[in-house]
């Protein structure tokens, strides 16, 4: 093999390299924790498309669980006096809690 076969070979992998970096970087990404304004927007949100009428974003606030399995409460007060209730897991997830009204 003479060394223009060599670096012709060389490019081969240059397409395989930048996948390889592209797929780190996404999986970097998607491994970034959620942080705690963005879990109160995604519900806050939620609330204001499933309500509609009256409802805004301020009208809801987060406190902390005493779950393990359960990182915010999302609470949102309409201000007829309707509360809603969003547990949101540790990833952000809508987490099922019998007795909290939002969730599934």
């Amino acid at each position: 093999m003479g060394p223009v076969t060599v670096a012709k070979s060389r490019w081969i992998f240059a397409p395989l390299a930048g996948l390889i970096v592209l797929a780190g970087y996404f999986g970097l990404r998607l491994g970034q924790p959620v942080s705690e304004t963005d879990i109160i927007t995604h519900y806050a949100q939620i609330y204001v498309a499933d309500v509609g009428d009256g409802a805004a974003l301020t009208d809801c606030l987060a406190t902390t669980s005493p779950r393990e399995d359960v990182r915010l409460i999302v609470i949102c007060t309409h201000p007829e006096g309707a509360v809603f209730e969003y547990p949101a897991g540790p990833r952000g997830q809508l987490r099922a809690v019998a007795g909290i009204e939002g969730a599934v």
